[in-house]
C-alpha cells in the first residue's frame, strides 16, 4: 500500500466523475463493477482490456478472500500504467487532500495576545460570504465559550458534516457579532500574487483544485495592466496538477494569439482526440518566466509547456516530473478508482510522459536560510532603519529580506530597491507600509526568518534568476495601452 500512496501524490485530477454509490456491495461485486468501468473507460484498456476469464477467476477468488480486493485491482491497474490505482476513502483523503478538501467554514485561527484570532479567511468560503474578517477575535461556537480551548479542540468544533449549521460569535472593535452559516467543502486557496519589482509581478499557483482557482487567477491577471506590468514570474514549482479545465482557463487569459494549446488524446469510442485552442487577446507582456522543478507535474507541466510553445515563455529551474496522462476519479461505494482516461500532448513536442520538460535555464536553490543567517549581520530588534540609512543594521535588514525572497542583492543601504522590498514584506505580513523598518517590522522579519530556518527553507536562487530576467524585460517599453473602458490595445 505504501507504493500506491507514493504514486498517489504524483497523480492529479483531470476530470471528476461520480459513480452512484450503492448500499453494500461484496468485494467480488465491487471488483466486477470496477473491471467493467476500467474496460469501458480506461485509455490503455481500449487496446488491452481485462480478459473476461480473468474477471471471472478473480471474482471467484474474492468470494473467499474479500480482503484481497485492493491488491488484485492495483496489480491489474499497475500493469496498465503508473497512475491508475484503487484507493480506500482514507487513502484517497490522504493522497488527494488538496483536491478533496475538508468540511468547514474556511477560517484559520491562531492564538495571539488578544486570544483566538482569525488569521485567514478562505475566499469562496461560508466564512467569507458571512462577513467574518481577519483580526476578528473568536469568542463562542454555537453559544459555547471557546476562548480557553486549544487550537486542535477548536478545529474539531469548526469542522463537521457538509450542510450542517454553525453559529460563530466574534468580537470586532469592541462589538460582539454572530455569524450563522452552513459548513461546506473547503478547498485551499492555491493562487497568490505580489509585486516582485517595478513592472514585475510574481504569481504562484500551488495546485488546480477547482475552478475557483481560475477565478482567483483571472482577478489577478485582469489587474496587471493597472500596474503597468511588463513581466511575470509564474511559479509552478511543487504544483502536482489538478483540473485541466482550470489550467486551460488560465492559459486562455495569458496567450496573446489564437493558437492550438494542446491535444487531449482519448479513446476512439469516446470521441477520440480533442484539440484545445486559445481565444487570443491576452495581455501583451514583455516576458513570462515559469519556475519549475521535479514536483511540477501533469496540469502544471501542461501550463508550462503551452506557455513555452505557444507563448514564448522561458522555463527556469529543473526537469519536471513527467506526467502527461490524466485520470477520472470515480467513487465506488466509498472507495475510489483513479483511472487514466486521456493523454495530454503539446502542440510541438507532444507527450512528455516519463520524460518531463527540460528548463531553458537550469537553476537550483542550494543555500539554506539557516546557514546563510549564521554569517549575516546581527539584527537589533530595537533599532529602526530609515530610508537612505547606510549601516550594519541596514545590512542586517537587507540580508533578511534577501533570505525571504524579497531582495535579490542585499547591501548596507536601505535604498529605493531595498525599500520597495521592505514595503512588500510589510504588506504581506499585514503591517502598515512605511518608509522605514520600525520595531514591528524588525520583529516580523526576525520571526519570519526564524520560522523559515527552522523548517529548512532554502534561499530561492531560482526565483532570483527569474527576477533578473524579468527586470531586464521590464526595462523595455510597455507593449500595450489601457483604454478608457478598461480594455488594452497594442502600444
Amino acid at each position: 500500500m505504501k507504493r500506491i500512496l507514493q504514486k498517489c501524490m504524483a497523480v492529479v485530477l483531470c476530470l471528476c466523475m461520480l459513480c452512484g454509490q450503492a448500499a453494500a456491495f461484496s468485494a467480488a461485486e465491487r471488483f466486477c463493477r470496477a473491471a467493467d468501468i476500467i474496460n469501458a473507460r480506461g485509455l490503455i484498456a481500449e487496446q488491452s482490456p481485462i480478459p473476461e476469464a480473468t474477471i471471472e477467476e478473480d471474482a471467484a477468488y474474492l468470494e473467499e478472500h474479500p480482503e484481497a480486493l485492493s491488491d488484485i485491482l492495483n496489480d491489474i491497474l499497475s500493469g496498465m500504467d503508473s497512475h491508475s490505482m484503487y484507493l480506500t476513502a482514507e487513502e484517497y483523503q490522504s493522497g488527494f487532500s488538496v483536491l478533496s478538501g475538508y468540511a468547514g467554514i474556511g477560517i484559520a485561527v491562531g492564538r495571539t495576545e488578544r486570544g483566538l484570532t482569525v488569521q485567514r479567511v478562505v475566499r469562496h468560503s461560508p466564512a467569507a460570504a458571512a462577513g467574518i474578517q481577519v483580526g476578528d477575535r473568536l469568542m463562542a461556537i454555537d453559544g459555547a465559550n471557546v476562548t480557553g480551548l486549544g487550537l486542535d479542540e477548536l478545529a474539531a468544533l469548526l469542522q463537521g458534516d457538509v450542510g450542517s449549521r454553525i453559529c460563530v460569535t466574534v468580537e470586532r472593535e469592541g462589538e460582539t457579532l454572530d455569524f450563522s452559516m452552513s459548513r461546506e467543502t473547503i478547498l485551499e486557496e492555491n493562487v497568490s500574487a505580489r509585486q516582485a519589482a517595478p513592472g514585475v509581478e510574481y504569481i504562484s499557483i500551488s495546485a488546480f483544485s477547482s475552478m475557483n482557482d481560475a477565478e482567483d487567477f483571472e482577478e489577478i491577471w485582469q489587474g496587471l495592466d493597472e500596474k503597468e506590468t511588463r513581466a511575470v514570474i509564474l511559479d509552478l514549482r511543487d504544483n502536482g496538477g489538478g483540473m485541466i479545465d482550470a489550467a486551460f482557463a488560465m492559459l486562455d487569459l495569458m496567450l496573446e494569439k489564437k493558437t492550438l494549446m494542446a491535444t487531449l488524446h482519448g479513446r476512439a469510442d469516446q470521441g477520440g482526440d480533442e484539440a484545445r485552442y486559445s481565444s487570443g487577446g491576452g495581455l501583451p507582456l514583455n516576458k513570462i518566466v515559469v519556475l519549475v522543478n521535479g514536483n511540477t507535474a501533469s496540469a502544471a507541466e501542461l501550463m508550462a509547456g503551452v506557455l513555452r510553445e505557444a507563448g514564448s515563455a522561458t522555463l527556469v529551474g529543473t526537469q519536471t516530473y513527467g506526467k502527461s496522462q490524466g485520470q477520472y476519479h470515480l467513487n465506488l461505494d466509498g472507495d475510489y478508482l483513479v483511472l487514466t482516461c486521456l493523454e495530454m500532448q503539446l502542440p510541438q513536442s507532444g507527450s512528455w510522459e516519463g520524460k518531463g520538460l527540460a528548463p531553458d535555464v537550469e537553476a537550483h536553490a542550494l543555500r539554506t536560510i539557516r546557514s546563510y543567517l549564521k554569517t549575516a549581520a546581527a539584527l537589533d530588534l530595537d533599532e529602526p532603519v530609515y530610508y537612505g540609512t547606510q549601516s550594519e543594521q541596514a545590512l542586517a535588514v537587507c540580508q533578511r529580506l534577501h533570505a525571504l525572497g524579497y531582495l535579490a542583492e542585499p547591501s548596507d543601504v536601505l535604498d529605493t530597491r531595498a525599500l520597495g522590498a521592505l514595503r512588500r514584506f510589510q504588506q504581506d505580513v499585514g503591517l502598515e507600509t512605511r518608509i522605514l523598518a520600525d520595531t514591528d517590522t524588525l520583529r516580523a522579519l526576525d520571526t519570519a526568518c526564524t520560522r523559515a530556518a527552522s523548517r529548512g527553507h532554502m534561499i530561492d536562487d531560482v526565483y532570483y534568476k527569474a527576477l533578473d530576467l524579468c527586470r531586464a524585460a521590464a526595462e523595455q517599453p510597455l507593449r500595450y495601452k489601457t483604454q478608457a473602458n478598461g480594455s488594452t490595445r497594442a502600444a
